[in-house]
């Protein structure tokens, strides 16, 4: 409420609620159906209703920096509708109003307040910045904060008459509410300051029984509150039975297919990258056109380095996925924390759904090289490549889980990117490495990426084709065992990617036990 003072709002004793989050995701009904006893089109619906999102924005994107969609506020309530859907008994929403106008900071709290009327095990804790008196009216306990320090903790109703027993009532026709963060927080200058920690202790023993609050009386009379009916009931046979094997199927696909329809809307997962792929490729096949096949060290220079360039660049720019892949691992957290499925289930569908794009930004690149520059067996180069965004990609998915912050993935992976691209047997040879290090030769994919798209480029049959090899020392490469080998490595990269998942899902749950 103040830059020192801070407001914690709940429900009682009596009442509970869940975690919040800034995220949003894309309205897609038959999903609704996989988890709780809402998950039906009428229940939904009726959800929206109390959310007061209007029926003509319900069919409307959410939106992202590239294109528009709901309003900040709009996004703000489907993402608390989100939250609600597998009914939690804790609700913890931190600023859940801040930057709101105070309409709309009236009905997300009206709609928090409908939530936990309507059953007594519920809960709601959030922390407020100045609410209006209309919001301050809602509010049934409140921990006053002053300085780090408890300055209050009870019934709302109360404060009065513990603000009144040390002298510092709240003078008429004046916000009990600002009276209250101006005492505590000795706005005004006095230099007989209260210590409010003390001060509560022993009004605490010795304070009067409670005064009442007349003025959220007059505010209920004249504006009485509308509380919308959100009656949620959790499916918990519903969520023991999700477990099961026919229950797997079904939600793999309904997030396959999300994943998908978010590839083909979501300018920023695919269409960016192939605005981004196909222009350099362009470039590269205007400045690589027709490359001659001379036997001479220039001509064979510029095709390695064209390869090189191949197994490093588009693998490099796999790191722009990232963002995306923060965003809906963040909603993943969400759903699995309100029992809609396993972490692995997504991760699959994730993985999965990744195959398209990378096929398309393989054929893209194929074509346009193996047209202009004229490779040898473009068939195999679309393997090759496909196999190495295939990597990359399985990287990037094996660091959104790892990394919360997307900026810190981008670094680390492009770090890890950065490392093995001397390594892969362009700029030195393995038989110029330190022998100490040469094991790192074999270590990145991208080093079975090069050598196999040379080995294809150059295993002609001819003596000069086997003196390149010779001079590369990859003379002995199988492009069909290192196919394999970066088979291997990607299903590797997501079976430590399970692992990763299933020990933070098992520490969530021993920790939501532990509550």
């Amino acid at each position: 409420m103040s830059e020192c003072c801070n407001v914690n709002v709940f429900r009682g004793a009596t009442s509970d609620g869940i975690e919040s989050s800034n995220n949003n995701s894309n309205n897609n009904k038959s999903f609704r159906r996989s988890g709780s006893s809402l998950m039906n089109d009428d229940g939904i619906e009726k959800l929206l209703d109390a959310l007061r999102i209007d029926l003509d924005r319900r069919d409307v994107i959410c939106g992202d920096i590239f294109k528009n969609g709901l309003t900040p506020s709009e996004q703000r309530r489907l993402d608390l509708g989100l939250m609600v859907l597998g009914a939690p008994d804790n609700l913890f929403c931190e600023s859940v109003v801040q930057g709101l106008d105070s309409e709309t900071s009236l009905h997300i709290m009206e709609f928090l307040k409908g939530y936990v009327s309507k059953d007594t095990s519920r809960r709601v804790i959030v922390t407020l910045d100045r609410p209006s008196l209309f919001v301050w009216n809602l509010i049934d306990n409140v921990i006053l904060l002053s300085k780090g320090r408890v300055v209050y903790e009870g019934p709302r109703f109360d404060m009065e008459a513990f603000f009144a027993f040390h002298k510092k009532p709240t003078p008429s026709r004046f916000s009990p509410l600002e009276h209250y963060l101006a005492v505590v927080n000795n706005f005004r200058g006095d230099n007989n300051a209260v210590n409010w920690e003390s001060a509560f202790k022993r009004w605490q023993e010795e304070g009067d029984e409670d005064e009442g609050d007349d003025l959220a009386d007059d505010i209920e009379a004249c504006f009485p509150t509308a509380i919308p009916d959100v009656l949620l009931v959790p499916a918990k046979s519903e969520r023991t039975s999700s477990s099961c094997l026919g229950k797997c199927l079904p939600t793999f696909l309904e997030l396959l297919h999300r994943s998908l329809l978010h590839t083909l809307k979501n300018p920023g997962i695919l269409g960016l990258r192939i605005l981004m792929y196909t222009p350099f490729t362009l470039f590269l096949g205007l400045l690589f056109f027709n490359l001659r096949r001379s036997e001479s060290y220039d001509s064979v220079n510029a095709m390695a380095a064209l390869l090189f360039y191949s197994s490093s660049f588009y693998i490099f720019m796999v790191v722009a996925i990232l963002p995306f892949l923060a965003k809906e691992r963040l909603i993943c957290h969400k759903e699995v924390l309100n029992g809609f499925y396993h972490p692995t289930i997504q991760h699959f569908a994730l993985t999965v759904g990744s195959i398209p794009r990378v096929v398309i930004l393989s054929l893209i690149i194929t074509i346009i090289l193996a047209g202009m520059v004229k490779l040898h067996n473009p068939v195999y180069f679309f393997c090759i490549l496909l196999l190495a965004l295939w990597n990359a990609e399985s990287y990037a998915i094996l660091m959104s889980i790892c990394v919360s912050n997307y900026i810190l993935g981008i670094i680390i992976l492009a770090g890890i990117f950065g490392l093995a691209m001397p390594l892969e047997g362009f700029m030195l040879t393995p038989s110029m490495f330190p022998i100490w290090l040469r094991w790192l030769y074999l270590c990145p994919f991208h080093t079975y990426v090069f050598r196999s798209l040379m080995y294809n480029e150059f295993s002609d049959g001819s003596s000069f084709g086997e003196m390149v090899l010779e001079s590369y020392e990859i003379e002995e490469t199988n492009i069909k065992n290192d196919l394999i080998v970066l088979l291997g490595y990607s299903a590797v990269i997501h079976c430590v990617s399970v692992a990763v998942l299933l020990l933070c899902h098992k520490r969530k749950l021993r920790e939501q036990k532990d509550l």
